[in-house]
């Protein structure tokens, strides 16, 4: 049996859904276990706002750090917006913003609130 190539898996072409209108979400998370719908938000291609107010902050940490893989899985990028209040956006939503990017995808929520 021969093993297929994996020249031969048609590529998901990101641009055909570029025209597809976008949409924001705003999400208060309360438990960790809320991440994966808020990450399926994302899959979906929707901008998704964050709002991890009611979490410890290690657990805050944790649901950035799974967002910042989904958002970087997609092409997407991560966005610390307010204290515990992050947004995640996929890779046709173009953000201009003055303040200094993080410097690493999942920006530490120790580093950003002191």
């Amino acid at each position: 049996m021969k093993a297929k190539s994996m020249s031969r898996i048609p590529r998901f072409d990101w641009s055909a859904n570029q025209n597809i209108q976008s949409e924001v979400v705003v999400k208060n998370i309360k438990v960790v276990e809320e991440t994966r719908e808020a990450l399926q938000l994302l899959q979906a291609r929707k901008v998704v706002i964050l709002v991890l107010d009611q979490l410890s902050t290690d657990k805050a940490q944790r649901v950035v750090d799974w967002m910042a893989g989904g958002a970087c899985a997609i092409d997407g990028q991560t966005f610390w917006v307010a204290e515990k209040t992050f947004m995640f956006v996929p890779n046709q939503v173009d953000i201009q913003s003055q303040r200094p990017a993080p410097s690493s995808p999942s920006p530490s929520l120790k580093d950003i609130s002191t």
